[in-house]
């Protein structure tokens, strides 16, 4: 089937804040990288993706993917990644031509569907890593199913998944940012209504206690770190 000859349409809107100026450069900078092209501005990104064709449009979307997984690994904020993404070109082309009142009202749309993105990706960086140090392939489905009946199962792979990112180069931060999309956490928060700030505590101190046990393993003398939390010594081998 012959594809449908692409029209005339409006441009993308110029950002109207400093903030949204700064995360459509992120946006950019971060899908140069990405798509390894070096793109001579925004608009040239977004003539890239602009199209009603659905092939283009799942294109679109799985740059937003890929660029929010390259932000958050970065150490970017996941509220900042979502900001990033409102400023893509899927997003910016689905509101090419509203007006600004009708662009008012599309904004919590918007905003989910960046959220989404965001929250996806995490989930994939999660189950890239927890494949990675149990030896298994699974989706994030399978992991989630498998760890939600113990706590302590899901804490020891949230233990395991902390020390490979930390060991990977992440910072600490974007590491606790990780664990809140994590089984353990999603099922807490989502299940038995463990407020956000509860579940931000558990994830910094996890990380922070890797981390320690990570410091105290540059030298021989593991026994003392098996004892700070309940994991083996090779489960945060640095």
């Amino acid at each position: 089937m012959a594809k449908r000859k692409q029209t005339s349409l409006p441009g993308p809107r110029e950002p109207e804040t400093e903030k949204g100026q700064l995360a459509r450069a992120q946006y950019l900078a971060f899908a140069k990288a990405a798509l390894r092209e070096n793109l001579s501005s925004y608009q040239a990104l977004f003539e890239k993706y602009v199209s009603d064709q659905p092939e283009t449009q799942q294109a679109a979307q799985g740059l937003d993917q890929t660029v929010a997984r390259i932000a958050l690994q970065a150490g970017h904020s996941p509220r900042q990644v979502i900001q990033f993404i409102a400023q893509g070109p899927f997003a910016q082309y689905e509101t090419r031509a509203l007006s600004a009142e009708d662009r008012k009202a599309a904004l919590p749309k918007l905003l989910h569907y960046a959220k989404t993105i965001v929250e996806d990706a995490q989930k994939q960086r999660y189950t890239e890593y927890a494949n990675a140090v149990t030896g298994k392939i699974r989706s994030y489905a399978d992991l989630y199913r498998e760890h939600i009946s113990s706590d302590l199962m899901a804490i020891q792979l949230d233990q395991k998944v902390v020390a490979a990112a930390l060991r990977s180069g992440e910072s600490a931060e974007a590491v606790v940012h990780l664990l809140h999309q994590g089984p353990y956490a999603q099922f807490q928060q989502g299940v038995k209504q463990v407020s956000a700030v509860t579940i931000d505590q558990y994830a910094r101190g996890t990380v922070a206690q890797v981390q320690s046990i990570q410091a105290l393993q540059v030298t021989p003398g593991k026994g003392r770190a098996d004892r700070s939390v309940p994991m083996r010594s090779q489960e945060t081998e640095p």
